[in-house]
């Protein structure tokens, strides 16, 4: 209809059409996919609209997004010093003082982010040297950015780490993760040459810290898990010899498989509840999230209403109500009862999930640590 409109020289009709959809569908979808599970043909809405905003994007658009990828260090420096300050301003102003400032910038620029008090702090990610590790740790950006938890003092790589240590797996961690990233957040965005110029610049830099591939790398958020394993077909030849050669593993799998069958279950939780990240059911992991939950509670749940939560990256910065819709169901299984732990496997779901629950949900790393102490 849009291309029917465009051609007919009708510019004003076009201009409003476009301006509904894009609002309605190309800004407010999470492009995870999710919606060709239910579908009785499997189409992939997110696929399309990927492709549409891949489509709309001018030239100039993606030379600005190909070169925030080649400053990615500055970016991330730069929303690191935000987010501090904006813990600053809650803790002078009071918990809702970024979120009321927020609120009230977004009622004049509609497109500004909306801050949540389920943002904590950037990490510092503490690097450990190792000649032939077990695994090398590849920090997400996200993790980098925002991966304090909000009522643990311990952080998730020092919570790896001391896990990797009791099953005694030597454990890599490079000083020179700033500015590296899997590339999700051009990709979703259908900013093509910015996503293969990170795919590319990451593949490259995790060939150096694994060696030539000789040690598998840990990812410790499942989409960007994903979004790294299946950048195959966005890089250089030269990088997709080295890609084949190179293991990626989640978060998921390295406690399931490389994990649990070294360490001793010493205080099993009585009941926990986990939420499923999209890309859990895309890559085929639940059964593995369920055996994580049986191993280290007595009751594990995974919620039979869990579902997308829309939060998509960013998506719930922008579109707060979108993540309330997505998660309201889920988020009255969950409250109906009470848990001794909430657990997921993406630092952004797991803050929509605390901001909807009104719990404090936390990577699996934190259960695993919690029951062989």
């Amino acid at each position: 209809s849009l291309q029917r409109l465009k051609t007919s020289g009708n510019k004003l009709e076009f201009d409003l059409l476009k301006k509904e959809f894009q609002f309605s569908g190309m800004d407010t979808c999470a492009v995870d996919g999710m919606c060709s599970i239910d579908c009785p043909v499997s189409i992939n809405t997110g696929e399309l609209i990927k492709r549409l905003r891949r489509e709309n994007h001018s030239y100039s658009a993606n030379k600005i997004a190909l070169l925030v990828a080649k400053n990615f260090g500055m970016v991330e420096w730069m929303l690191k010093l935000g987010i501090h300050s904006g813990n600053l301003i809650n803790a002078i102003t009071g918990i809702n003082g970024m979120r009321n400032l927020t609120s009230g910038i977004k009622k004049v620029l509609p497109g500004f982010p909306l801050w949540t008090n389920a943002i904590s702090k950037p990490i510092h990610i503490t690097s450990v040297k190792s000649e032939l590790p077990d695994v090398v740790y590849f920090p997400s950006c996200i993790t980098r950015m925002m991966g304090a938890d909000c009522k643990d003092s311990i952080t998730i790589n020092e919570v790896i780490q001391g896990l990797c240590k009791k099953a005694g797996l030597s454990i890599k961690i490079t000083d020179q993760t700033a500015g590296v990233c899997c590339g999700q957040l051009f990709s979703s965005k259908g900013f093509i040459p910015a996503y293969s110029h990170t795919a590319n610049a990451s593949i490259e830099k995790l060939w150096n810290w694994t060696n030539g591939g000789k040690a598998p790398i840990l990812m410790d958020v499942t989409s960007c898990t994903h979004s790294l394993q299946n950048a195959e077909s966005y890089l250089t030849e030269e990088n997709k010899e080295k890609f084949k050669q190179m293991k990626i593993v989640d978060s998921i799998d390295f406690v399931s498989d490389y994990l649990l069958p070294k360490l001793t279950i010493r205080a099993k939780k009585n009941r926990i509840v986990f939420h499923p990240v999209c890309t859990t059911l895309k890559m085929n992991l639940i059964q593995k999230l369920q055996n994580i939950g049986n191993a280290c509670a007595i009751e594990a749940v995974i919620p039979f209403l869990s579902g997308c939560c829309g939060m998509a990256g960013d998506r719930g910065f922008y579109f707060p109500e979108l993540t309330a819709s997505a998660t309201k169901a889920e988020a009255l299984e969950v409250k109906s009862k009470k848990y001794d732990g909430y657990y997921s496997s993406g630092k952004t779901c797991e803050m929509a999930l605390s901001e909807t629950t009104g719990e404090n949900y936390q990577s699996v790393f934190y259960l695993l640590r919690d029951v062989v102490t």
